[in-house]
């Protein structure tokens, strides 16, 4: 097996829990087929790292050469500018995951991203209800109605007619669906 075939998945794997990515997947901020370039991404990136292994003992790039790259085709093919440092923290898993499969340690790195998909589900489950903790993302579905409940209960916001959206105490504006209307 090449290393661009076993390292194609673990790509996938990671960026489907890579919030910034998703969201501008799912919000098409690449233009109409922002899916296609998430998939075309996912390729080439892999391609980008299997082309820069030397040996079988290193690789010709190190972590800052990865962010760059990252956070290069998020802003040219998304239109996002990541402020996060998001991109960092995945160009060192990925080194350290080439590292381990050039050592012969594929297992490690699988049943890794396994634990990690047992504990955080991918973005696109999430995405829907966004709040300011984002470590709660694995919540049920039922936590989430109740979230909403309880934004529901909150004193509205000068909007009498315009019960869609919500503007909360930093003034970030919630917007809500309009089918299944309100209580």
């Amino acid at each position: 097996m090449s290393l661009l075939s076993i390292t194609v998945p673990i790509i996938r794997s990671v960026f489907s829990r890579w919030t910034a990515l998703q969201i501008a997947v799912t919000h098409s901020m690449g233009g109409p087929d922002s899916e296609a370039k998430y998939e075309a991404f996912i390729d080439t990136f892999g391609q980008y790292l299997t082309r820069n292994v030397r040996s079988a003992s290193s690789m010709s790039l190190n972590e800052n050469d990865i962010q760059e790259y990252l956070d290069e085709v998020l802003d040219e093919e998304f239109n996002t500018v990541l402020d996060d440092d998001s991109s960092r923290e995945l160009s060192q898993l990925f080194v350290r995951y080439i590292s381990l499969i050039l050592q012969g340690k594929l297992n490690d790195v699988q049943q890794e991203l396994q634990t990690q998909h047992a504990n955080a589900p991918p973005v696109q489950m999430s995405v829907k209800h966004k709040n300011d903790d984002d470590d709660d993302s694995s919540s049920s579905s039922e936590s989430e109605d109740d979230m909403i409940e309880e934004e529901e209960e909150e004193p509205k916001v000068e909007k009498p007619k315009e019960q869609s959206m919500d503007v909360d105490e930093d003034d970030w504006t919630t917007v809500r669906r309009r089918s299944g209307g309100k209580k």
